[in-house]
């Protein structure tokens, strides 16, 4: 077929037929000199110049073409011959449908199996706009591959986002090769990037109380940030924690993880069967329907809640530009905050019994349903998307609930940021990435892992709870002990004697008997009291300072010794 010359472009085209399809190429090839009015007629000296050249290399392209195809019909033949059947692969459309039927060790969640159909469906618009006669993942090569991902690095991606994706596609190309008669994997010769991991940090045990102190203005997100903080749970498990998977009784969870599939056991403490036991719903599917609910439908209204108990607990970014506009103190509503049930009765009777005229008929509906809504948990801004009205006007019907009744309706109250910040959130990478998080929902399962292998727990129940396979990821992911917690481990772990220092040795000043006399007077002191006046708190204090006394006394004894040990070896 011949070249084509078109109005719109200033490049030779070339359509030809090769084993019964069409294909229409760029040349690239500019068309020099005056155009003629048909491709038929000669034109200028330049003109024909870059037609003869466009002709050459459009000629080239078919000869090869033709020649390929006469490969392939001889492979094909070669491959009938030998096995009794043609050499079929997978249409590049079917890519996503055929990894999901393949075998696999996992099948993973489905948040994981969406995020890799999104990466392979781009891959496969990539190469179907830029390679043409690539329709199989058979006509994949490694060039195709190198480009893409070149195109992931020219995004910006972090180092871990690209080996993901590297990993990704390379894994599938491998789990296809045999169906789809891939001679070689073309992400095979891909090197990774190197990761610049920010990991996430670990809330001191002060920290974690102030977080579990700020959960109290939000009954709505308090129960899953204690489920997060007492079993080290990943948010969407915590969200969707199901009454099978819960033995009050014996006081232990038992859940098959959504994103490794692996079954953990976990011991319960005490504050979240009190949660449990105050904010389950009995019956119902999840412990927590409500906030499971606004996982499956909203996960980030999970995670704005989260931030903001951070935030109101100290944790936020500071930006010294703005950051003398935002200092203010936390203001304490003198309205009670009453429970769900109580306020979302209270305020739909103040709604039913407004007298007919004085709120408008629609309003009025746009008002209930606003209101119950938020009192159920769902956030303003989702509220706004599903009801199709501004945030603003919303906030101002709940404004008005709040004056007509004397109720206190929206959370918001009393969770303002203090004015100094305990820790950022987030921190910042190399140019062109955006922030790392280093403080959110999964802070607590690192937390967790933390506080319990600096306490000494044995790894291999740390990692029966987490549902690691692996000790490495672990340790190089999740034990993130600060520098003070780390020195107490250590120094608590080790011998007495590599503790003391020169000049420790002289530091005790009290013998043991006069520390053992207080001891003593003290243990009397508490036994004299009587069960009404022993409160808990004031009893673990004062057994607390007996036990410091005691302590003091075999310190005491301890340096001496050492003391008695060096003298005779310098003798």
């Amino acid at each position: 077929m011949p070249l084509e010359m078109r109005k719109t472009s200033q490049w030779w085209y070339g359509r030809y037929n090769v084993g019964g399809k069409v294909h229409c190429v760029n040349l690239w090839v500019r068309i020099e000199g005056k155009r003629p009015d048909s491709i038929t007629q000669d034109g200028n000296a330049e003109y024909q110049v870059s037609k003869g050249k466009a002709q050459g290399k459009f000629e080239s392209m078919v000869k090869q073409a033709q020649e390929k195809r006469q490969s392939e019909e001889y492979v094909q033949k070669l491959h009938e011959i030998r096995t009794g059947r043609r050499i079929d692969s997978i249409p590049l459309g079917d890519f996503s449908a055929e990894w999901d039927k393949a075998g696999r060790k996992r099948s993973g969640s489905p948040r994981y199996v969406a995020q890799a159909h999104s990466l392979f469906d781009r891959f496969v618009g990539f190469v179907q706009k830029g390679y043409k006669d690539a329709k199989t993942l058979g006509d994949v090569t490694a060039a195709m591959a190198e480009a893409f991902m070149g195109g992931e690095r020219a995004r910006g991606v972090s180092g871990r986002t690209f080996n993901a994706a590297l990993i990704l596609l390379r894994s599938a190309f491998k789990v296809l090769a045999q169906k789809a008669n891939l001679a070689r994997n073309p992400f095979a010769g891909i090197m990774t990037a190197d990761e610049d991991t920010t990991h996430r940090k670990p809330f001191t045990q002060d920290e974690l109380l102030a977080v579990l102190k700020a959960t109290e203005a939000d009954p709505f997100i308090r129960p899953v940030v204690v489920t997060g903080v007492c079993t080290a749970m990943r948010r969407g498990d915590c969200c969707l924690l199901r009454w099978a998977d819960v033995d009050l009784k014996e006081r232990f969870v038992r859940v098959k993880t959504a994103k490794t599939g692996e079954t953990v056991e976990i011991p319960m403490f005490p504050i979240l069967c009190q949660e449990i036991q105050k904010h389950g719903t009995p019956g119902a599917e999840f412990v927590f329907p409500e906030q499971a609910k606004m996982y499956l439908k909203n996960a980030h209204g999970v995670t704005y809640r989260v931030k903001r108990v951070l935030e109101a607990a100290g944790f936020f970014d500071v930006d010294e530009e703005d950051e003398s506009d935002k200092k203010a103190e936390v203001v304490e509503d003198p309205r009670p905050l009453l429970p769900a049930d109580e306020l979302l009765t209270r305020g739909l009777k103040f709604l039913a019994e407004v007298p007919e005229g004085e709120i408008e008929t629609t309003k009025r509906e746009r008002m209930t349903a606003a209101f119950k809504a938020y009192v159920g948990g769902v956030c303003l801004p989702e509220i706004a998307a599903n009801m199709g009205v501004s945030k603003s006007t919303l906030s101002l019907d709940l404004h008005e609930i709040e004056k007509r009744t004397g109720l206190r309706v929206l959370r918001s109250t009393g969770m303002k940021r203090p004015p100094k910040s305990l820790g950022e959130v987030s921190a910042a990478r190399k140019k062109g990435l955006r922030r790392a998080s280093v403080r959110d929902f999964h802070s607590f399962r690192v937390t967790w892992i933390t506080l319990a292998l600096a306490a000494g727990v044995p790894m291999e129940l740390v990692t029966r709870v987490t549902g690691h396979k692996t000790v490495d990821v672990v340790l190089k992911h999740y034990f993130r002990p600060g520098r003070e917690d780390f020195r107490h481990a250590i120094e608590s772990a080790m011998p007495k004697l590599l503790m003391e220092g020169g000049g420790a040795v002289e530091a005790v000043d009290k013998g043991p008997g006069e520390t053992l006399d207080e001891a003593l007077k003290a243990l009397e002191a508490m036994t004299e009291k009587t069960p009404s006046t022993n409160s808990g708190r004031a009893w673990k204090k004062e057994l607390a300072e007996v036990a410091a006394l005691i302590r003091q006394a075999k310190e005491w004894v301890d340096v001496r010794v050492v003391r008695e040990v060096r003298e005779e070896v310098k003798g």
